[in-house]
């Protein structure tokens, strides 16, 4: 016979179990298929008329900037890969302590329409095609500039 302690123990485990069951279902049914998710690069510059030259990690940016802006030294401060979901917003630090807010409106073949937001310096919605660049200019931090690059990178 049972003791009433080892029933309580099998109620429990049991009840553990199905929750386990549920979880798992829930989640399958609530994952964002890979069509609903935009990976982007985004890589925030400092630039400015200081003495520097410009950081390797900045080399193609650089390229796409040099003809457009005067600058004499262009410096990574933040680079990340940032996983966005459709029509949500995700965000990224500057060094100012202000948050570039991105959310993606739209995914299709000619690229990502996407809100950005650049608080006190710009908001705006931009497509990019995958693997393209948009830079953003988001107002004047320490002796210069600073940039945000935003890249869609899928499939």
């Amino acid at each position: 016979m049972a003791t009433s302690s080892g029933i309580c123990a099998r109620i429990a485990l049991a009840l553990a179990l199905a929750a386990v069951v549920a979880f798992s279902a829930l989640r399958a049914v609530t994952a964002q298929p890979a069509g609903d998710r935009v990976p982007v690069n985004v890589i925030v510059v400092h630039t400015s008329n200081g003495e520097g030259g410009v950081d390797p990690r900045a080399r193609d940016l650089d390229e796409k900037l040099k003809k457009q802006l005067r600058y004499k030294s262009m410096r990574v401060i933040e680079q990340q890969r940032v996983d966005l979901q459709m029509n949500h917003v995700g965000t990224v630090q500057l060094p100012d302590g202000r948050a570039v807010r991105m959310r993606p409106i739209h995914k299709g073949t000619k690229g990502v329409l996407m809100a950005v937001d650049v608080p006190g310096a710009v908001k705006l919605d931009a497509r990019a095609p995958n693997h393209h660049k948009v830079v953003i200019g988001a107002g004047e931090y320490e002796d210069g500039n600073l940039a945000v690059s935003i890249e869609p990178d899928y499939n």
